[in-house]
């Protein structure tokens, strides 16, 4: 997933230097599949089509994955907008952390973070939703700020009563499998997170 940005230059814009979308929906007229929404970034991206194929795509991973922050003012339409070619969807992950560094980690990320949390909650009532934990990456300080960010994370899913998927851990017992960038997984590693998503989402379905 090299191929995805990770601003390191521009963090006091509200945009990155290269903003991008990445929306996929995997075999659209498949009804039978359980679906799932998995919004994130490039990470969501590498791992949502090893997760559907690992389940010979008895479960879908329909991805809407972007480097938009949490404050961008058209984050949540375009969302929308996406979320409404899904033909269903059984359950929703959400992960945004390694964005919108531009953002203090412990109030004004929190503050949109819970907003969001908040429109998802509107959005997709009836919908089960899945709070992810960002990823270990090996940048000291921003892995830092990324702890910060998990544990608001953690708590914002707390107060709403919401599962949380520990993709941190997983990340960081896998480190050996980043690549050089220190962000992104080898294939292996995509594997690694694929299966932990899998299981919370089986968990929370069964």
């Amino acid at each position: 997933m090299s191929e995805f940005t990770y601003e390191t230059k521009n963090r006091t814009n509200g945009l990155e230097t290269y903003e991008w979308d990445n929306v996929w929906l995997d075999h659209p007229y498949d009804d039978e599949a359980v679906r799932i929404l998995y919004i994130g970034d490039s990470i969501s991206c590498g791992t949502r089509t090893v997760a559907s194929e690992a389940t010979g795509r008895k479960m879908i991973f329909d991805g809407f994955g972007t480097s938009k922050a949490l404050d961008n003012p058209y984050f949540k339409d375009a969302l929308h907008l996406f979320a409404l070619q899904q033909a269903h969807r059984d359950a929703v992950l959400f992960n945004n952390g390694l964005h919108g560094w531009h953002l203090s980690d412990d109030t004004e990320y929190a503050q949109y973070y819970e907003d969001f949390v908040k429109f998802l909650l509107s959005e997709f009532p009836e919908t089960p939703l899945l709070i992810v934990l960002t990823t270990f990456i090996k940048n000291e300080a921003d892995e830092k700020r990324v702890q910060i960010r998990n544990k608001v994370a953690s708590e914002i899913a707390e107060k709403y009563k919401l599962p949380v998927v520990d993709l941190y851990t997983t990340a960081k017992e896998n480190a050996d499998l980043l690549i050089p960038d220190g962000v992104h997984f080898s294939p292996e590693g995509y594997q690694k997170l694929a299966a932990t998503v899998i299981d919370a989402v089986k968990n929370e379905l069964k």
